[in-house]
């Protein structure tokens, strides 16, 4: 199932990057838009509960770029973080708030700058207040960087937005630390991370816990795909043995693996029952089906995503299994060609009981067809 609790589209299959997290509002707000809520609302929202929902709206990672802060204009109580929000003319959005500035109610200056700006603005003359506003807009934006700090959710949000500046974001340390503790955290592993980093992220949890078991992989593989996946162990593989590990009769020497019933074994392969797992996945539709076959869409990054867990002494093989009443009736032709052993079913009279999980393909494999 999708983060929204829907099931995806056979090309919506698998996680790819983290949803947004933004404050939640009332059933009857939840009918308009987030960001409509809070330009209609601004007092519901805290002060970085709103800028994360203008963050997303414009854009822009850094608090800096996507919001100008101005002072209230006054000093009278203020009775929310925010007061009020327009939008400015290069796309983003100024926020009135009487938390922080250099006059208002929490001004530093003293009090006589208040009612010099009240005054000129009364004649219509804003200068003086905009140039003030102007000189807090760095300290404001790193006050509401802050707000990031203890907050990992919002802080995964304002990266996933892009832009942000990382030496005024705190972001960077929280997705390190989880890269961390997922075994990523060198910048030449990063590169080789097959799967992508964001559901290396997103399951940081399953990949860090020790020790790594079948239960865990069944939920992260389920989860991501959105579909049923059992974990089915002991299947085993065979071995490939190299020219030195191969049972050699004494002749001018001693031999080697040679014993009978302890290391001697016929031939250029040996079967490891404890080797290899099999991810069993469905039953699948058609469509879904065909994804998870060599050459599909999600093949090779569900492969990536179960090898950066296992590890590299684990073999694993990955069994599609397509349900019953999706099974195809076999057809020539190339515009849906039968492929022997993976889509290929002779008719069964009376209609297919059983799912077809013929097709199983193993790790090396995919690796190669990759």
């Amino acid at each position: 199932m999708t983060r929204d609790g829907s099931a995806p589209a056979a090309g919506e299959l698998g996680r790819t990057s983290l949803a947004p997290v933004l404050p939640r509002v009332s059933p009857d707000a939840a009918r308009r838009s987030l960001l409509q809520t809070l330009l209609d609302e601004p007092a519901r929202f805290s002060f970085d509960a709103a800028l994360s929902v203008l963050r997303r709206a414009s854009g822009r990672g850094d608090p800096g770029s996507a919001v100008r802060h101005e002072a209230a204009l006054g000093l009278a109580f203020v009775p929310s973080d925010v007061l009020a929000i327009r939008r400015s003319d290069d796309g983003g959005f100024i926020v009135r708030t009487g938390l922080l500035g250099l006059t208002g109610p929490a001004g530093v200056l003293p009090r006589s700058y208040t009612e010099l700006a009240i005054s000129e603005a009364r004649n219509r003359s804003g200068a003086l207040g905009q140039f003030l506003d102007l000189l807090v807009q760095r300290p404001a934006a790193q006050f509401a960087a802050a707000g990031l700090k203890y907050r990992p959710a919002r802080s995964a949000d304002a990266a996933a937005i892009g832009g942000a500046d990382a030496t005024v974001s705190p972001q960077d340390g929280i997705r390190d630390a989880l890269l961390a503790l997922v075994g990523y955290a060198a910048p030449d592993l990063q590169a080789r991370a097959r799967p992508g980093l964001e559901p290396l992220l997103f399951y940081s949890g399953a990949f860090s816990a020790r020790p790594r078991s079948a239960d865990r992989l069944e939920s992260l593989l389920s989860e991501w795909l959105g579909r049923p996946v059992a974990v089915e162990q002991f299947t085993g593989g065979w071995l490939e043995l190299g020219q030195g590990q191969m049972t050699m009769l004494p002749r001018a020497g001693a031999g080697r693996f040679n014993r009978l019933g302890v290391d001697a074994a016929i031939g250029a392969r040996a079967w490891d029952i404890q080797s290899r797992i099999t991810l069993r996945i469905g039953p699948l539709d058609l469509e879904e089906f065909n994804a998870l076959l060599p050459g599909g869409a999600l093949l090779e990054r569900l492969a990536a995503l179960a090898r950066a867990y296992l590890g590299a002494a684990t073999g694993f093989a990955v069994n599609p299994v397509l349900a019953a009443p999706a099974v195809p009736a076999p057809t020539l032709g190339p515009d849906a060609p039968c492929r022997l052993g993976w889509t290929g079913w002779l008719p069964v009279s009376g209609g297919r009981r059983r799912d077809a999980a013929e097709a199983t393909f193993s790790s090396a494999r995919i690796a190669e067809a990759a």
